[in-house]
This record gives structure tokens, C-alpha cells and sequence, in this order.
């Protein structure tokens, strides 16, 4: 159950669409656009669906180190489906564009190994806020692996980046695979922003169909 903690965003995401694709093209919102929503919103994460019947989980880390985002996070790919829909579609085009956008937008930070965000160009993984190690330091700390760490390692930085070639790697050696209970059942500025963003977008909905 507590698995659902990390899904709260993909939910956000999903209403903020539905929200602000009825903003764009005036359209009244009916109860049933939300769980609509949250689900193209959810959509990218189908790749994740094959480790999850296998494992019980989904989890980058030394027990397993292939990450489900290899499969459709190609943001480039969605985003130019997503404005063809936008063009012939209208509301619903808009709320799936919107609702990839956002997606990949909360893949950028956060507790995931990043996203592909320059292919076809290239498949280096990017994400902001982050180290290359890819932990928290409250992580690093309490797992006794920050005193370790080169000076370069501790920074944190606006923008990293893995090869394609070295990810395995990296995830092998910091990967978490108890990521739920590190990063969500605890207030972090991580957990603490998906958490305020799916408030915010419960008062969204009240709001909406008053």
C-alpha cells in the first residue's frame, strides 16, 4: 500500500491536465476527465508494468539493476504525439500533451536514475537537483557512505547526466531498493513537493466541479 506514496505526483500531474487543457480550450470539466487524466498521465510508466508482475516492485538497485525507463520515456517521441492529438483531439489532445509534459518534468527530479531527454540524439540519462551517486544526503549519511565520497560526488548539481554505458554500473553500486521507505515515508524536500503538488490538485478538483 505505501507503494502508492510515490504515485501521488503521477496523480497530480493527471488533474493539473485535465485543468488546464479545460483552461485552454474552455471546456467544462466532468468528475470522470480526472481518473482519465491521471492515467495518460501515468502512461510512460507502462514499461515499468513487466517488472512489476516479476519482482512485486519496481526498483533501480544492486538486486536489480535494469531501470524501466529504457522502455517509453522518450520524451521528444510523446510530446510530438501529443501536439498531433492536440491538433485534431482538442481537449482530450491537450489534457494527454499536458499530462506527458508533466510526467516527464517529475522524472527530471526526484528519486529515478532520469530520462533520456535529448533522444534520438543521444540515450545519456539527464536529471536536475541531483548527484551523480543519485542519493540524498540524509541517504548517504545514514548509510555511512558520505564521509566516502570525493568532493565531486557530495556536490550537488543543477544538471547530471549517465551514459548509457555506465548506468548499470552506477545503479548497481548506489541503487536503493527500499527507495519508498528512504524517500516517502519521510518529509524530504523530494516527498515534500510531490505531496504539496497532490494537495494542491485535490483543491484543483473541489474547485473545478463547484
Amino acid at each position: 500500500m505505501k507503494e502508492i506514496l510515490a504515485l501521488l505526483a503521477d496523480f497530480a500531474n493527471g488533474i493539473f491536465a485535465i485543468v488546464l487543457a479545460s483552461y485552454i480550450t474552455s471546456t467544462e470539466v466532468l468528475w470522470w476527465y480526472f481518473p482519465v487524466g491521471i492515467l495518460l498521465a501515468m502512461s510512460p510508466d507502462l514499461d515499468a508494468i513487466p517488472e512489476l508482475l516479476k519482482r512485486g516492485r519496481v526498483s533501480a538497485s544492486s538486486e536489480y539493476t535494469k531501470d524501466h525507463r529504457e522502455g517509453l520515456h522518450y520524451p521528444i517521441f510523446f510530446i510530438f504525439i501529443g501536439i498531433l492529438l492536440s491538433y485534431f483531439y482538442g481537449f482530450w489532445g491537450y489534457t494527454f500533451l499536458l499530462a506527458i509534459i508533466l510526467h516527464f518534468i517529475n522524472d527530471l527530479y526526484g528519486t529515478g536514475w532520469g530520462i533520456p531527454a535529448l533522444w534520438p540524439k543521444t540515450k545519456r540519462r539527464y536529471k536536475f537537483l541531483g548527484r551523480r551517486v543519485n542519493r540524498m544526503k540524509s541517504v548517504l549519511v545514514e548509510d555511512g557512505d558520505w564521509d566516502n565520497l570525493s568532493h565531486s560526488e557530495r556536490k550537488l548539481r543543477l544538471i547530471v547526466s549517465w551514459e548509457e554505458s555506465e548506468l548499470a554500473t552506477y545503479i548497481k553500486k548506489w541503487g536503493v531498493d527500499k527507495w519508498i521507505e528512504k524517500y516517502y515515508l519521510r518529509i524530504n524536500w523530494i516527498s515534500g513537493i510531490e505531496y504539496s503538488l497532490f494537495i494542491f490538485s485535490i483543491v484543483l478538483i473541489i474547485i473545478s466541479l463547484n
